[in-house]
């Protein structure tokens, strides 16, 4: 729940408290006086405009903390359930089953501009909420490697969306994420070792695509183009360009150590040709090649 509350959404201000206990007693003196003066009857109406300024001016600071102890409660609710949902995005459409609440996305946003809530990114484009999760803050299990079985499935489903889809440039997209995927899931395979550093990719990134990939396939087959199906597709359709980017880059991650590894193993190399000459003999005969 932490990962999703600000500071200003977890501290209670000292003053609320002292703050809320003088309003209520100014305002009830002010509410006393009122009815004092009006059971004598000699209130006009300056008078009672008067008493409204006056009582409503000590009822402000009651009525500010009040709502800063709602936005407290309802940030503190919101994030407890949204910690409890593993996924990376949920849509605007699960929202307010998810959070329990009417309106969820717009709450939410309220919440984000007023500063109780964090890392969360209402996407209206896409109608989707991304959660970003800190990498420090997602406990993993000991490293494994997925299941070929599991690796096959999700190689299936993709494979499937993408017969799926007509649209000729998102169906390209989706066969280089494939192929990424494909590539992921059997350098994993051939060096189990590595598993933990896919964790990530595997539990959140490839879910999530997925899922757009679904909503995607069923909006392109409505028979009535709407604006908000339209904006949903081009915000996923430019969405699958990033991830595209971001799974190149995780593969080529994968060969970090590999790139260190190789590049011991041909210095030893070098130096093991120089000890015996053939760096020497190397040297000459590309010489003597030039010269012919």
């Amino acid at each position: 729940m932490d990962n999703f509350l600000t500071e200003k959404a977890k501290i209670r201000r000292k003053w609320e408290i002292p703050v809320m206990g003088l309003s209520a007693m100014f305002v009830a003196a002010g509410i006393e006086a009122f009815v004092e003066e009006a059971a004598e009857g000699a209130m006009g109406y300056i008078d009672v405009v008067a008493y409204a300024v006056v009582i409503g001016a000590f009822a402000a600071p009651l009525v500010l903390v009040l709502l800063r102890w709602l936005r407290r409660r309802r940030a503190n609710s919101m994030a407890k359930a949204l910690e409890r949902r593993p996924e990376a995005s949920l849509p605007f459409a699960e929202l307010d089953k998810v959070l329990k609440v009417k309106n969820a996305p717009g709450k939410l946003q309220k919440l984000i501009s007023k500063g109780y809530l964090q890392r969360l990114r209402p996407d209206w484009t896409a109608l989707t909420l991304w959660l970003e999760r800190p990498q420090a803050a997602v406990v993993y299990s000991e490293p494994e490697a997925p299941e070929e079985d599991s690796s096959a499935a999700v190689l299936k489903r993709i494979r499937a969306l993408n017969d799926a889809i007509d649209d000729a440039t998102v169906s390209e997209k989706i066969d280089r994420i494939e192929a990424l995927t494909a590539g992921i899931f059997r350098t994993v395979q051939e060096r189990p070792e590595r598993a933990g550093e896919v964790r990530r990719f595997v539990n959140y990134y490839l879910p999530t695509t997925l899922k757009l990939l679904e909503s995607y396939s069923l909006m392109e087959k409505q028979s009535y183009q709407g604006e908000n199906i339209r904006a949903s597709r081009r915000g996923i359709e430019d969405a699958l360009g990033k991830v595209v980017t971001a799974i190149e880059q995780q593969q080529d991650r994968l060969f970090r150590s590999e790139k260190l590894d190789v590049e011991t193993e041909i210095q030893v190399l070098e130096t093991m040709m120089a000890s015996d000459g053939l760096g020497r003999v190397s040297q000459i005969s590309e010489a003597h090649f030039r010269r012919l």
